[in-house]
């Protein structure tokens, strides 16, 4: 089953059913070839790729550092953050695959494995982020409403555990079937066989309609306990549980969203045989969907540092001791206090 993250590898053409397309194209001058790519998918959407790998990476890998600081992970909201962390990780780490691929007008220089394995970990990343987004604003609405059962270290881990699981089962697609396919003279297409997925996009959307209901309903139940008179005073943490629930709320309306409004209509417009003129609108906002999608990973970090309390301060003590171990690194001034403790997320 073939993916559904671009829009073929020329404008409004994908797949091995595009063999007329591909004709032409092959009868056409080099100048005409050019001008069959789509400077959307293939100018813009590496640019926003490379911003996402150059600024995604380092915050994902910051935040890590502080949510993995001092000992063993007790708090269930430690657990979820980490994993979200992870998922956004791994996809940044998926972009260095796709960048040249796009560069290239659409090639695929790697081996068909390496397409799979791409497509797989793209797909698994993305779905296991939103379900983490799900249960950080589930964990934040048993905070703030105590009479709620609170799962606790040991259920986090296995919620963590089902939500990877669940990831796996949406990237499964992606390795079972031959994922590259001819697209032009001398050129091959990976993960652009968008005619035949037309239920697994569908199911991707329903996928998501579920979470970002779960992720609606936390806000606000947390919203109405807190303007509730029984609340009259709500502590600090009650408030910065409503900041993380509205944090993921609006990654999924910014990011999310768009791309699953996009999908079905997208894919279900696909003809058999499309044609090989200049992409749709349609096309074009799906390309500009995949493009908000990828910036989810660049947002959670800015959602740690605006709705974590102390997370700012961790952090930079945690880049400060990370430059101590470089060789060129200044010394600590004198009198300093390394060792000194503070309130922070990660001790509380």
């Amino acid at each position: 089953m073939g993916g559904v993250k671009g829009s073929g590898a020329l404008q409004g053409s994908s797949g091995p059913l595009d063999e007329p397309c591909i004709g032409t194209v092959l009868d056409a001058a080099p100048s005409l070839v050019l001008q069959a790519l789509d400077p959307v998918q293939f100018v813009l959407l590496p640019i926003v790729y490379c911003l996402v790998l150059c600024v995604g990476l380092p915050g994902n890998l910051a935040a890590l550092l502080v949510f993995l600081q001092r000992g063993k992970v007790r708090k269930a909201a430690r657990i979820y953050l980490i994993n979200l962390t992870l998922a956004d990780i791994l996809f940044n780490l998926t972009l260095p695959l796709w960048i040249p691929y796009y560069l290239a007008g659409g090639d695929w220089l790697l081996p068909e494995a390496a397409c799979r394995l791409a497509g797989a970990a793209y797909y698994l990343a993305t779905y296991s982020a939103v379900t983490f987004m799900a249960l950080i604003s589930v964990d934040r609405l048993c905070a703030v409403r105590r009479a709620l059962p609170l799962a606790g270290r040991r259920g986090a881990a296995l919620a963590c555990g089902a939500a990877w699981l669940l990831g796996l089962g949406c990237a499964a697609p992606a390795l079972t079937a031959r994922q590259t396919s001819p697209a032009r003279a001398g050129a091959t297409a990976c993960f652009e066989q968008h005619a035949r997925q037309r239920a697994y996009a569908y199911a991707m959307v329903a996928f998501f309609a579920v979470a970002f209901l779960v992720v609606l309903g936390a806000y606000t139940s947390i919203a109405r306990s807190l303007s509730s008179a029984a609340v009259p005073s709500p502590g600090s943490h009650r408030q910065q549980a409503r900041a993380m629930a509205l944090g993921m709320l609006l990654v999924f309306a910014v990011c999310v969203a768009p791309y699953h409004l996009m999908l079905a209509p997208w894919v279900g417009s696909r003809p058999p045989t499309p044609p090989c003129g200049p992409p749709a609108a349609l096309d074009v906002l799906h390309v500009l969907s995949v493009a908000l999608l990828s910036l989810n990973s660049c947002l959670d970090p800015l959602v740690y540092c605006f709705c974590i309390r102390r997370f700012r301060a961790d952090l930079g003590r945690t880049l400060r001791a990370a430059a101590h171990c470089l060789p060129l690194s200044p010394s600590a001034p004198h009198g300093s206090a390394p060792g000194g403790r503070a309130i922070s997320f990660t001790s509380t």
